[in-house]
């Protein structure tokens, strides 16, 4: 049935006059976008309920906080996620293992019930990250295998994988056995892995080695005890690592950035394939080391990255991991309609990490307006 000239459907929303980065599609121009239920559509000749401008502001899709830890309900560590993330741009979160078999299906039963989208690593440690008054259990022995892949078949609208923490002071002389073991079980279910590497406790090309194509190495920057830069090099082994599809996540944190190393890696060409917050209660809003996912990304504005060299590695890329490329990390006609519109504002900024060494930048990037599935759910009183 033709739809006849004059009778054309009226648009939710029309966002005029910004600047369009969609690194997806290689795209970075001024674009309007049309909004119409619930998804991104032409603009042509059509009018529109409300239009939105956006003239002098940068229009993307909905950022994705690849590491990160919500479920407030669950975890000393977990974040509220609507009013932690939709004023910040981000519409999709992935949590980075704060439940375990013990606690994931409260987890699951607290987020799902989000306007935000949340996608979930589970931890091998059968209490997950539930408590700060101690660490995670590593012992293999405590593992509950039969249960980890029963959890893994039935929840895997949710569930992407498996993550283990495999620093020296959590695995308590055990070495690389947890992360061994949980690989094991990620090889029966096909799954990928998230492997924290702060303090490990071999060198850290013996991390890498194991891992597959598709799994996460976490933490890429960080600084303590072993590390991607020894001798003021990259290990040329993680370079390799890298192209043979290991996943490199910048997953900053309190303790998990050093800005000596990074300043390396950038240097001689370690790029972060995904850049990520690892935002807890003890981060979320606290100025210098974290605070938000746009205040890591105007870290890397100060560190020499563009604008569309961050915004893929908080889209594209992690949306690709996904494999949400028709929901998430482009604003492709027919995408799911999850949207940020940002402004860069002159401020005079500092950025530090764990050992208190300093950035200074001169820029800060601000969320004007956050849509997520067509609908505003967060605004600037001003924009």
């Amino acid at each position: 049935m033709s739809i006849k000239e004059g009778k054309m459907s009226q648009l939710d929303y029309l966002i005029q006059g910004g600047r369009v980065i969609d690194t997806t599609r290689n795209i970075d121009e001024i674009q309007d976008i049309g909004i119409q239920d619930g998804k991104i559509t032409a603009v042509q000749g059509k009018d529109a309920k409300e239009i939105i401008d956006a003239s002098g502001c940068i229009v993307t899709p909905g950022l994705i906080d690849f590491h990160c830890h919500i479920g407030s309900k669950i975890s000393d560590l977990g974040l509220v996620g609507e009013a932690t993330y939709f004023p910040t741009g981000v519409t999709t979160v992935v949590d980075a293992g704060t439940s375990g078999t013990a606690n994931y299906e409260a987890f699951r039963a607290f987020t799902l019930s989000s306007r935000l989208r949340v996608k979930a690593f589970l931890n091998v440690s059968p209490t997950g990250l539930s408590t700060t008054a101690y660490h995670e259990n590593l012992d293999p022995g405590k593992f509950q295998t039969s249960k980890i892949m029963s959890f893994l078949s039935k929840y895997g609208d949710q569930l992407l994988g498996l993550k283990v923490r495999q620093s020296t002071e959590l695995v308590e002389g055990r070495g690389l056995e947890p992360m061994k073991a949980m690989l094991q079980i990620a090889e029966k279910m096909h799954c990928p892995v998230v492997v924290h590497t702060t303090n490990p406790p071999v060198p850290v090309e013996q991390i890498a080695q194991l891992l597959r194509p598709g799994d996460v190495y976490a933490h890429v920057y960080q600084g303590k005890g072993e590390c991607v830069v020894r001798d003021g090099k990259v290990v040329p082994e993680i370079i390799e690592h890298q192209k043979r599809g290991i996943i490199f996540d910048a997953a900053n944190g309190v303790n998990h950035f050093s800005l000596k190393v990074a300043k390396t890696c950038l240097l001689q060409g370690l790029l972060p394939d995904i850049i990520s917050t690892d935002l807890t209660t003890k981060s979320v809003y606290a100025p210098g080391k974290v605070f938000s996912l746009p205040y890591i990304m105007s870290k890397y504005l100060a560190l020499g990255l563009s604008f569309p060299q961050i915004i893929r590695r908080v889209t594209t890329n992690p949306a690709r991991f996904l494999k949400e490329g028709l929901n998430l990390g482009s604003l492709e006609e027919g995408t799911c309609a999850d949207i940020a519109i940002h402004r860069i504002i002159p401020h005079s900024v500092y950025f530090s990490d764990f050992e208190g060494e300093k950035i200074n930048g001169e820029e800060l990037i601000r969320t004007e307006l956050t849509m997520r599935d067509g609908k505003v759910v967060y605004r600037q009183i001003d924009f």
